[in-house]
């Protein structure tokens, strides 16, 4: 229950004299209470969002047909449904994306895959977090995080794949391990994983965990960019394109959701841009948080509002 992605909202509460009761101490489930009114939370997922909005929302693919057939720019997509299928996908598109369908932060995601090969091995792995799993046409482009609160752009983030720096003495696996150590002091999830994706990424670049890096020389070490994957973010927020805050603020009211996270990639020399995530119960940490906080408690408990310390 303790880690960054709980206390960041429980300390802003706490400061504005709204009580915190913790329903489970394993999971992020927490009751907020002030001036007789309550609200039970997941994350900033609260008891006012219906279930039918949130498995909408939360379900990879219901979210990008629900997109899709309301004109907005997605990513082709289709469920696993068997392999020869799976392959008519990646040979239509040549590069996809698997993943499973109701995960999150990047768990069970292979990113770029081009062959028979890396497609079975993905699919296993995919199919490890749950049977239903997502195969959908690779996009190149920014990856922009977007927070709505109250239907209005409070915050920003890019996200970048992990890399390490080469310091010419230590390998490529020593690196991660040494920079996994660094980011979790601050969030013990974050943290990029010595799994078989990684080891596949750099098998792509003619690289290995055991080789060492020429001093100075960044490797790209995943094509993942969630912080759970090790990804690195930059708040944005006064960077964002407008149309792009007006798109996520339609995407929000589509799918009836006043706090929402919405993953794009933008691709700024095509002027392109697509959905590619729908975040109903995201997890707000820093570095762009404590704004997050403010106004999610703003709307929650208005009479608050008085009580910041």
């Amino acid at each position: 229950m303790h880690t960054v992605y709980t206390t960041t909202i429980t300390r802003a509460a706490r400061r504005r004299g709204i009580r915190v009761r913790v329903l489970d101490e394993t999971l992020p489930i927490f009751e907020l209470r002030h001036g007789g009114r309550s609200v039970r939370c997941y994350n900033a997922l609260t008891d006012r969002i219906g279930a039918a909005t949130f498995h909408l929302a939360q379900h990879k693919h219901a979210a990008n047909r629900f997109l899709s057939r309301h004109g907005f720019p997605v990513p082709a997509q289709e469920l696993f449904v068997n392999f020869a299928q799976a392959r008519r996908f990646l040979t239509r598109h040549r590069s996809i994306v698997v993943k499973p369908c109701t995960q999150w932060g990047g768990r069970g995601v292979a990113v770029d895959v081009r062959t028979a090969a890396d497609l079975r091995r993905a699919l296993r792995v995919a199919r490890g977090y749950g049977e239903e799993v997502v195969l959908e046409q690779r996009v190149a482009g920014e990856d922009q995080r977007l927070i709505l609160v109250n239907y209005r752009c409070v915050a920003a983030i890019r996200r970048t794949p992990a890399t390490v720096l080469g310091d010419g003495r230590h390998t490529i696996a020593q690196l991660i391990r040494r920079r996994n150590r660094q980011t979790q002091r601050a969030d013990p999830h974050h943290r990029i994983p010595l799994d078989a994706e990684t080891r596949r990424q750099l098998a792509r670049l003619g690289r290995r965990f055991d080789e060492v890096p020429r001093t100075g020389e960044r490797v790209p070490v995943r094509l993942t960019s969630n912080v759970h994957t090790g990804g690195d973010c930059a708040v944005i927020t006064g960077a964002v394109a407008r149309p792009l805050i007006r798109l996520a603020r339609r995407a929000a009211q589509l799918f009836r959701l006043p706090m929402v996270g919405i993953d794009f990639l933008v691709d700024r020399r095509r002027k392109k841009n697509w959905i590619i995530e729908i975040s109903p119960d995201l997890a707000v940490s820093p570095p762009e948080g404590d704004d997050v906080a403010r106004h999610w408690l703003d709307r929650l408990f208005p009479g608050s509002r008085r009580a910041r310390r």
